[in-house]
């Protein structure tokens, strides 16, 4: 076996996956400079809730002994990963970051983590979530606030920052995510990297504390695109404990990545998308844009109207699907609450069923003109977010971080975001690439294509 260099705290699961498989690298050796760098960063980042030493460890012995023994179980055998500590793990605290549930050891994994577990990867811990995942910016006021690597000043954006926070600062190969109003997009997007939102159905949220049944989505957080494709393929499927689980077949994910864009139709929806973003960002997205062209893709603009009305539509599910989650500790405790989780609660216990029942139709409709979209257009390009990320102390730009990415949680399309250039304070800025229902090896592919021909991927924060 080799002695592990630095380079592979950056290097990618495609990377050393090859040099698992070869028996060029040992998944405890891996492991343990993964726990090291975690021992190291961590107190600068607050990214971990539980850090698993112990379990990490074995597991990573075990890798090692089955794959010396020709048991090579795929691309993610031997991976060393963290999970946001919303998703259930059996025997380990899932705090969900917040004070009710601080002490809640679960007796059983979430099926996303079950499939992980079962595909080879290595679990280093549980990470940061905004406190019951009701916000953008992962700073729970029970365990404080998870800090950006670029600038630690800075938010990682959440609600799955932690996960955003320790992959972009080489800490694990991949996080676990859970977006229902752009909770993966928005830390992938704020920390550098890459975060991918299946289409709704695609992968199991059973073992997921739920935020709002019908805008929750899980996913990956990786730092290359094809990574995401290799993470997303052992956790997507059919799952009969999720009600929303869709049973239709899954794709290989990483069977359309391609080099070139020659025939694809992107669709610009201008309105809404680019009305309100920073400068910065509408010229990296601009020349994004540009690059896109260069790469043979023909740019179209679209426009669909009832984006106007999205942030209404989101909050008007959102609300009250919350209220009903958290109806009967709100009633007992609602002490144990921060202001923020607690205010949503509460806006969500005053609104009514009429307001739902119109947010769920308007939803349909929005959902037919994203459609009708489509019908010209292969996917659409927009940005991530209107801004970069936010100071930690600056609270009341959360729901803004979500303005670009929640249009899909309402009409659960594929989203793909990735890195495509960097501000003038050396902060990460992030392009969305938006798809057809379940055509997420589409939209892997023509994020692959951009990847590799530019070079935003490959930069990294130095702590």
């Amino acid at each position: 076996m080799s002695t592990l260099n630095q380079e592979f705290a950056f290097a990618t699961i495609d990377e050393v996956a090859e040099l698992l498989k070869s028996r060029q690298l040992s998944p405890v050796e891996l492991t343990m400079d993964a726990l090291n760098r975690i021992e190291q960063l961590n107190p600068k980042l607050n990214a971990f809730i539980t850090i698993t030493n112990e379990t990490a460890l074995a597991q990573a012995r075990q890798a090692e002994q089955d794959i010396m023994n020709g048991r090579y179980r795929g691309a993610l055998h031997g991976i060393p990963i963290v999970h946001k500590d919303i998703y259930y793990t059996k025997g380990v605290r899932t705090t969900v970051c917040s004070k009710i549930l601080e002490n809640h050891i679960p007796d059983y994994d979430a099926t996303a983590v079950s499939q992980l577990s079962d595909a080879g990867t290595i679990m280093l811990g549980k990470v940061q979530t905004h406190e019951f995942a009701a916000g953008a910016m992962t700073n729970s006021p029970h365990f404080k606030p998870c800090h950006n690597p670029w600038d630690l000043e800075k938010s990682p954006g959440g609600s799955s920052g932690g996960s955003g926070s320790a992959v972009a600062a080489g800490l694990a190969f991949m996080g676990t995510g859970t977006d229902t109003g752009g909770s993966i997009r928005i830390p992938a997007a704020a920390c550098g990297i890459v975060g991918m939102k299946p289409t709704y159905g695609r992968v199991s949220r059973h073992g997921i504390f739920p935020l709002a049944w019908s805008l929750d989505h899980g996913g990956p957080l990786t730092r290359t695109v094809k990574d995401a494709a290799l993470c997303l393929q052992a956790m997507a499927g059919y799952d009969p404990k999720d009600e929303a689980s869709v049973n239709i077949p899954v794709p290989d994910f990483t069977g359309k990545l391609r080099l070139d864009l020659k025939g694809v139709k992107i669709g610009v929806p201008t309105p809404y998308y680019y009305d309100n973003i920073d400068g910065e960002i509408d010229s990296a997205l601009k020349k994004a844009l540009d690059d896109l062209r260069r790469l043979g893709a023909e740019i179209i603009e679209v426009n669909i109207p009832l984006l106007k009305d999205v942030h209404a539509i989101s909050m008007g599910i959102c609300l009250g699907e919350v209220a009903s989650i958290h109806d009967e500790w709100y009633r007992k405790h609602p002490e144990l609450y921060g202001p923020d989780v607690l205010g949503m609660i509460e806006a969500g216990r005053l609104s009514s069923a009429v307001q739902y029942l119109q947010a769920q139709r308007a939803r349909k409709l929005l959902q037919r003109e994203f459609l009708d979209a489509f019908e010209s257009v292969d996917v659409l390009v927009t940005p991530t977010l209107p801004i970069t990320a936010p100071l930690i102390t600056n609270a009341a730009v959360g729901m803004r971080l979500a303005e670009l990415t929640m249009p899909t949680n309402v009409t659960g399309l594929p989203s793909l975001a990735l890195p495509c250039g960097f501000d003038s304070n050396n902060m990460p800025i992030s392009m969305q690439i938006i798809g057809k229902p379940f055509a997420e090896d589409e939209v892997l592919g023509i994020g692959h294509a951009y990847e590799l021909s530019t070079e935003w991927h490959k930069q990294h924060p130095v702590l």
